[in-house]
């Protein structure tokens, strides 16, 4: 399965291909038909949250702690 920013490189990508072609035929409505099928999967997917110097959930949230605790 891919992941989210896979998803979004692929339908910017059927986008420009689909922008590119200048006639109405039967290769155009297919990637009317895959930028459809792909926007319709990204909506549905988890939103994915990317934490700073790729760190986990837990240790950014120490980060933030640690933060805080020195500001006070």
């Amino acid at each position: 399965m891919m992941n989210r920013k896979t998803m979004e490189l692929l339908l910017e990508n059927y986008q420009n291909i689909n922008g590119r072609i200048s006639i109405d035929c039967a290769e155009k409505q297919r990637f009317v038909k895959l930028i459809r099928e792909v926007e319709t999967r990204l909506k549905s997917m988890p939103r994915e949250v990317i934490y700073p110097n790729g760190m986990t959930a837990i240790e950014y949230a120490r980060q933030l702690a640690r933060e805080a605790n020195e500001r006070l």
